[in-house]
Formats: C-alpha cells, structure tokens, sequence
C-alpha cells in the first residue's frame, strides 16, 4: 500500500472507534516507526522540512477553509519561490474550482469556474507547470458525499520555468499529500458546521410553516364546539315539542320551522367548515411532507424533487381561495394578473411543496402587512397585487426566466430596511405584527437552491418584492 493511502490502523483494520484494544495499541506504535523509517529514507532538505513544520503549524493556527487555501500557495512560495493555484471541487456544485492563488489570494467566486484545469489522478506535466492529486483520507472518504468512489478533492498546480528534479518532485508529491489529508479534515469540520446550522434552520422552517398554521385546527374545534351546542338547543326544542300536549298544529309548524332553519345554516356551516378544512389538511400535508424528507436530514440541506408545476391552478389560486375570507376581513382588495395568462407559456420544473411554501409566505406577509398607501398617492386603498413576467436572456442567451411580483400598499421601506429584509430573524422597526423575521429569509433560500434570485422595489406607496426562476420553453 502507498504511504499516503495507509490509515493509522495499519490501513487493514476499521477507524478506531470509542475504545482502545491491545492490538489497536501496537498498530499505533508500528506506525509510528514505519513513519520514523519512511523520513529516513525521504531526506528531506532542511527547507523543505521547515516547509513541512510551518504547513502543519499553520494549518493547526488558522481555522477556516479560506485560511488554509492561503496556507496552501503561500509556504511553495515563501521557501521555494514557486507559485501555485489550488483547484478544489465545490462540494455543492461537484465543479471543480479555481478558490486561491499564490499571486493574488483568493479567488471572487464568480470568476472560479474561468479555468482549464480537469482532474487527474498522478502527477502531471502541463504547460510550464505540474498538476498534482490532492487525494483526501481513505478512512474518511465516505464522509464527504461528493467524492463518491474517489479521493480526489482537487489539484495542486506548481508553476516552473525548469523542470522539476527527482528530490523537488517528491516533496511537491508529500506536501500535496499533506494539503488533502488537512483540507479533508477542515471540509468535514465545515460540513459538520452546515449541517447544524441547516438543522437549526429546518427546526425555524418547521416552525414558521407548519406549527404556527396549525392553529388554524383549534379555530376549527372551537366553531365546531359552538356548533354542538346548537345542535343541543335544537335536540332539546324538538323533545319539547314531542313531549307537550295542548299545542296546535300551528305551534308545532312553527317550532320545526324554525329548527329546520337552524338546522339548514349550520349544515351549511358544516360543509363550508370541512371544505376549508381539507384544504388546510392538504396543505398542511404538503408542507409535513416537504419539510420531514429523510434526504434534508441526512445531506444537511433542502433536497429537491422537482416535477413540473402549474403555478396558476395548483399554487396560487389554491392559496387565494385559502386567503381571500382573511383579507377580506381586512379589507384587502386583491388584483390577481394571471386569470388570462396561458399556461402553456410556461414549463416551470421545481420542488412543488418548497415552492408552495415559498407563496405561502408572501400570502400570509401581505395579509399581516398591507396598509392603507401614503397620502400622496390619492387613495385609501389597502392593495395586494400579484402578476408575473417573463424575462429574455436573464440567465444568460438563450437562458429566460420568470418573475413573480408582489406588491402590497403602505409605507416604503428604506434603503436600509431593503437591504436587510431577507436576513434571518430580521424585521423592520416599524412593524407592529407577531412574526419571527424567518418567512422572507425562508423565501430567498428555496429560491436559490432553484437557481433563481429574490429582490424587494420600494416604490412610492408601496413594496413589491419579486422572485425569479428559471424555467423551460
């Protein structure tokens, strides 16, 4: 087995676990001369193992992963007057980028893809510089999702103007070894750190759409208790009824009318009340559903299944039909611009319960938040308005997207409430509604992962705030 491949157990046996055994014991100490034999045999020149002291030192001093990809350009450099660039693979994307050089530091996200560098699995000659594997740990290989079958988490680019003796060669081989064995242990650490911290947010999304809307089946109980009691008032005038003498015809007639009546209403009361709870049933199942996936657990992020959704007929009028008692009740009129758009214009392939939930949110902000518009405008009424738009080339030629807008009326939010108004947990000063500030931060996540983008336009009396998505003609 190569040096670099071997696990501290000797590379035969399983990753320690928990507890210690004899034979684990003696794997350590046998390691630990093959390692003093192996040194002997590899001479390194003295700068070469400074190189190696100050790589581990820093390493160990400077915790981020954009620390260590400095780390990485900078001791060729420094001790050898060699620049460098790393290329790592982009654990979300599974692209391999170009993330630091020795010249400039690290790279803009935006310009890592401008590159021409392909893996490869040994050391190889290209251009006036050497590639080299930065190959991870085996032992922790099925750690990191993306490597799949391989180690390899990117390239080591040494730039040369003369070739490479045998000696350089070798060292350049170690210290590339040394990057992915490190880097390897900082991706998991970084992993760890997401997955928690999307946990953390799973639990608010949980919370925000699921929980809280949920009180929706107390009202429920509560009318429906309401109801039981009329019931009883009308089991109890029909016992009278059929247990008084003396009475006419027409006394009769009259009672049962009259609790035939109040039958009718609250049958009717009945039907209506089942309907919209099984609608609420349905969304309320989509988003347990969408939100309790095993995947989002297991990869520490939203997992999508997308399928192809009509947006008009199976998201928003749903919800406008879920909402329109409530902004009634406000006294919200609500412009809807998509009743003559064909659908067929449009093929939209998307997590169909993320997306929902992603509506949802801007349903349930414009119920809370439209206001009466500034006096200026020169009119007093509370607007909710939803419309789309198609957008040539937004994602580049040949690449259209799609635009929902919505806007509600009231006051504008400032340059600085814009700015921050999908952050987590923020909420303008002026807000006087119960909220967390999770619902629009929520919102530009899914969309994100869709590909797309949010944005807010404060207008004169006023906010729209807009999503953009991809789509296929």
């Amino acid at each position: 087995m190569a040096e670099n491949e071997k696990t501290i157990s000797g590379g035969n046996s399983p990753p320690e676990s928990g507890s210690t055994t004899p034979e684990m014991f003696e794997n350590i100490y046998r390691r630990v001369r093959e390692k003093k034999e192996s040194y002997k045999r590899y001479n390194f020149e003295r700068s070469q193992e400074e190189a190696f002291a100050t790589f581990f030192d820093l390493a160990q001093e400077f915790t981020t992963i954009e620390s260590m990809f400095q780390v990485c350009v900078a001791v060729p450099k420094e001790f050898f007057g060699l620049d460098s660039n790393l290329y790592i693979i982009n654990p979300k994307r599974s692209r391999l980028e170009l993330v630091c050089t020795s010249s400039g530091g690290i790279v803009p996200p935006e310009q890592r893809d401008k590159h021409d560098v392909g893996l490869v699995n040994e050391p190889v000659k290209a251009d006036g510089s050497w590639l080299f594997p930065i190959r991870g740990n085996a032992a922790l290989a099925d750690a990191l999702p993306f490597l799949g079958q391989s180690r390899i988490l990117g390239v080591f680019q040494i730039f040369s103007e003369t070739d490479l003796d045998e000696r350089k060669h070798f060292f350049l081989e170690k210290f590339t070894n040394r990057i992915g064995y490190n880097l390897h242990q900082k991706l998991l650490v970084e992993q760890n750190i997401e997955h928690i911290k999307f946990i953390n947010q799973l639990v608010a999304d949980i919370e925000h759409n699921v929980i809280s809307p949920n009180l929706y089946y107390r009202l429920f109980l509560i009318r429906l208790k309401k109801m039981t009691r009329s019931y009883e008032e009308i089991e109890k005038i029909i016992s009278e009824i059929s247990n008084t003498s003396g009475l006419t015809c027409e006394d009769v007639s009259d009672s049962l009318r009259s609790a035939a009546k109040t039958l009718d209403e609250m049958n009717s009361g009945l039907r209506s009340e089942y309907y919209s709870l099984s609608k609420h049933y349905e969304h309320t199942s989509l988003f347990l559903e969408t939100l309790f996936r095993k995947d989002h657990f297991q990869k520490g992020t939203y997992v999508l299944r997308k399928q192809s959704a009509n947006f008009r007929t199976e998201i928003i009028e749903p919800l406008l039909e879920r909402y329109s008692q409530q902004f009634a009740k406000r006294g919200i009129k609500v412009e809807y611009g998509l009743e003559n758009v064909p659908d067929e214009q449009v093929t939209l392939f998307v997590d169909k319960g993320l997306i929902s939930q992603v509506f949802d949110n801007f349903f349930s902000n414009a119920l809370k938040y439209t206001n009466e518009p500034p006096e200026r405008c020169g009119n007093k009424i509370k607007l909710f308005s939803i419309n789309r738009q198609i957008i040539k080339d937004f994602f580049g030629e040949d690449k259209p997207a799609v635009r929902f807008n919505f806007f509600t009326s009231g006051t504008p939010l400032s340059t600085e409430e814009s700015a921050k108004i999908f952050e987590e947990g923020y909420r303008a000063g002026r807000t006087v509604e119960s909220g967390t500030g999770h619902g629009l931060h929520f919102v530009k996540n899914v969309v994100e992962i869709h590909g797309g983008t949010v944005g807010i336009e404060p207008g004169n009396c006023g906010n729209q705030i807009f999503f953009i998505l991809p789509f296929r003609e």
